[in-house]
């Protein structure tokens, strides 16, 4: 085996391991010719649904909906949903064409889907639309995925190849854990929610140009310019796992802050002053806007890595450099023009008024640059073990929503303790400062043959730890938790004062929606977490059947991660139990039920589920 193969094989092994129990068989496909054309053709069918099998917490239920959360904005999926229901019930298709002639090429995957329980039935609270949703996120699509052209050739006998059109690159040495190197390219969330989702309907293809070229046996260079910009695709408001429900595109009436339209005083008086000057209030509450996405350039996006194979240790080490435009969305807002700080008869309406004129967006910073190390290496137990570290001077990191929101509320009078950050009428306010993002992750995987009866047991472990710089006191500014959690501690007493405006403008008594006043769960310095998965082969178990038992656990020990997307939320924890089946390499299925539990500020631990899928390959 050459040094190049070697290499390759390590840095593809843990994820391949992770992956082991979700995914099909190996597909024989259609292979044919056209003349001297070389063809293959693999398709992949399969039916699933998954069950709610919580309650919904009430405390992520805002208190204008029932709930004693102190926010409307990521409880849509909680409403809609109760314990025992389907939220989907899905048939989907992948399908894999490529063409070779001689050392040229041509790949393309496409997909297709229909989630009859999303898009034929009525929910609970909200029902589910398609209107204006990226194509990814909608309850019924297809999408040509990978496009793209390649030639494969030697330069001084030394191989490389080059490839143009839509198409996906992995760097680094991450297995479970996201936020490191691997950022080429942007991630569809809702793809993988569905039952039976495969990795490659996960990840979006992006437009770019891609060249690999061993220089020596040991040395190989890799390089890519992204031709187009994308975004990961969120959750769809409203479905099982969405939080927030204001963020995915065409979600624009979902963000309504203060009192519902039911508890407004005096409202044959009250209520044509607010609709007056534009304000629309309804059961959940005031509506503030949605204004114009702002999305990243396509142009600027470039990297180029290093992999040497060090002989004397038998491992591979990488080096990294990007420069990237942020996938994922920023929350920010835009104050209310001057007059309406002064609108109307009424002083006490003025906040309402103010929300319901300002508006927030959604926007991506651009050239985040990356630099990164990692290395690839079996220890003298056969044990496989890898690590990258990952540094980004500047990364977005997303500030506290709750602050943007009532920054807009603190040029009025009485309300300049509203929030740590200071709105100015009519402006911007973006919401995310550049920080600079350590991140350092190891794996390792190791195989036990002919153990508790299984021919074989794979058990991976990864631990992550990630560092911010440079971060504000919190009387300053504050970055992450959710806003069903209330604004957090605030000068003066004002966190009491507008969680009782909250709770008794929603209705509800002020119980103990106080107990969050503090400057708990938002973004710290340092985060760590770890994740593991043991994966069981059976094979032959009766007539033929393989069968794959599986577990898979993850624990936040410490500390609060950067976001839009952080990884470690502390306290969090959530253990799957899985069993999966093939018949002949043709035929599989999977059951796997997942719990999730633990941490003062999770968002999910009332998001158990369980799911089943059917599928076929060929």
């Amino acid at each position: 085996m050459t040094s190049a193969t070697t290499f390759w094989r390590r840095a593809k092994l843990p994820l391949a391991v992770s992956l082991a129990s979700s995914l099909a068989g190996p597909a024989f496909g259609v292979s044919f010719n056209i003349g001297e054309i070389e063809g293959q053709f693999d398709s992949s069918l399969s039916v699933g649904a998954s069950w709610s099998t919580a309650n919904a917490n009430k405390d992520l239920i805002g208190v204008n909906n029932g709930g004693k959360g102190l926010s409307q904005t990521s409880d849509d999926g909680h409403l809609n949903f109760k314990r025992g229901e389907t939220f989907s019930k899905i048939f989907k298709g992948i399908h894999d064409l490529e063409l070779k002639y001689g050392d040229t090429g041509v790949f393309v995957r496409g997909k297709y889907w229909y989630d009859f329980e999303l898009k034929d039935e009525h929910r609970l609270y909200k029902d589910i639309s398609d209107s204006n949703r990226k194509e990814g996120a909608k309850s019924s699509g297809g999408q040509i995925l990978d496009a793209f052209v390649y030639h494969n050739y030697a330069i001084a006998d030394q191989p490389g190849s080059v490839r143009l059109g839509k198409q996906v690159v992995s760097w680094g040495e991450s297995t479970f854990i996201q936020g490191g190197i691997n950022s080429i390219n942007p991630v569809d969330v809702s793809a993988f929610r569905r039952p039976g989702a495969e990795i490659k309907e996960g990840l979006i293809p992006v437009n770019m140009f891609y060249v690999s070229q061993s220089l020596t046996d040991n040395l190989s260079a890799e390089a890519f310019y992204q031709i187009e910009w994308d975004q990961t695709v969120v959750d769809n408001c409203g479905t099982f796992f969405s939080q927030p429900d204001v963020i995915a595109d065409g979600c624009t009436d979902n963000l309504r802050v203060l009192n519902k339209r039911s508890t407004i005083p005096l409202p044959g008086v009250i209520l044509p002053i607010l609709e007056g000057q534009g304000v629309d209030i309804n059961e959940e509450g005031v509506l503030v806007r949605r204004g114009p996405d702002r999305d990243a350039r396509d142009s600027g996006q470039w990297g180029a890595s290093l992999k040497y194979m060090f002989e004397p240790l038998d491992t591979e080490f990488g080096a990294y450099f990007m420069n990237y435009h942020s996938r994922a969305p920023i929350f920010s807002a835009q104050g209310a023009a001057q007059q309406f700080y002064t609108a109307g008869p009424i002083a006490a309406l003025r906040p309402l008024i103010v929300a319901g004129n300002s508006n927030y967006f959604v926007e991506y910073p651009e050239d985040i640059r990356l630099y990164g190390l990692s290395f690839s290496t079996t220890l003298p137990t056969g044990t496989a073990w890898s690590g990258e570290i990952s540094y980004r001077p500047n990364a977005p990191v997303q500030l506290s929503t709750t602050d943007i929101l009532f920054a807009g509320v603190t040029p009025l009078p009485g309300f300049g303790d509203a929030s740590v950050l200071q709105g100015t009428p009519g402006q911007d306010l973006h919401g995310y400062r550049r920080k600079e993002i350590t991140q350092f992750q190891t794996t390792f995987t190791h195989f036990l043959d002919q153990v508790m009866g299984a021919s074989r047991l794979t058990l991976v472990g990864e631990i992550g730890v990630t560092h911010v710089g440079g971060l504000e006191s919190k009387s300053e500014a504050r970055y992450g938790r959710d806003p069903v959690f209330g604004p957090g501690e605030l000068p003066n007493g004002f966190c009491n004062s507008l969680n009782t405006s909250t709770a008794t403008g929603g209705g509800q008594t002020i119980n103990d929606v106080n107990s969050n006043c503090n400057n708990d769960g938002f973004t710290t310095s340092t985060s760590w977490g770890y994740r593991a998965r043991a994966i069981w082969e059976y094979p032959d178990v009766f007539a033929g059947v393989n069968l794959k038992p599986n577990v898979a656990w993850s624990h936040d020990v410490k500390g609060y991660s950067p976001g839009p997307g952080g990884n470690f939320e502390e306290g969090r924890k959530a253990v799957s139990l899985g069993l999966d089946a093939e018949y002949q390499n043709t035929y599989n299925a999977s059951l796997a039920y997942t719990n999730f539990f633990g941490g003062d500020f999770s968002t999910v631990d009332d998001r158990d589920f369980l799911a089943l899928s059917v599928g076929v390959t060929f």
